[in-house]
């Protein structure tokens, strides 16, 4: 990984309430993660990102949304946040202590850098 890349994943970890990161290519392979604990498997995470990102577009198309900014799912107990960064997604795992505004301010701020360190 590069260290522009590791930078910004790493400054994602520090935010409080996430609890881990990864950048996934459009086919479903993990580019780079920073999960720790080892609860989430990251290959079986970019294959169901992926899924679930083309069903996202495709109610957009259907319903005339526009373009997809991120994909937030909510769960008893965690927030799965997803956006696309042009040649990969982005994914940023959280759990309840998270504020997910901030979340998503700094996943729209760092979006250029992101792209730029990929």
């Amino acid at each position: 990984m590069s260290s522009a890349l590791r930078t910004v994943l790493t400054d994602f970890t520090r935010i409080e309430g996430v609890t881990g990161v990864a950048l996934i290519s459009k086919d479903g392979f993990i580019i780079e993660s920073l999960i720790p604990g080892g609860g989430i498997d990251p290959d079986a995470l970019a294959a169901m990102v992926t899924t679930l990102i083309g069903a996202a577009q495709r109610i957009s198309e259907e319903l005339k949304f526009g373009d997809l900014d991120i994909v937030m799912a909510e769960y008893r107990n965690n927030y799965l946040l997803l956006e696309d960064v042009g040649p990969a997604y982005f994914v940023v795992i959280a759990d309840r202590r998270a504020v997910l505004g901030r979340i998503r301010f700094e996943m729209k701020r760092q979006r250029d850098r992101i792209r730029a360190a990929i």
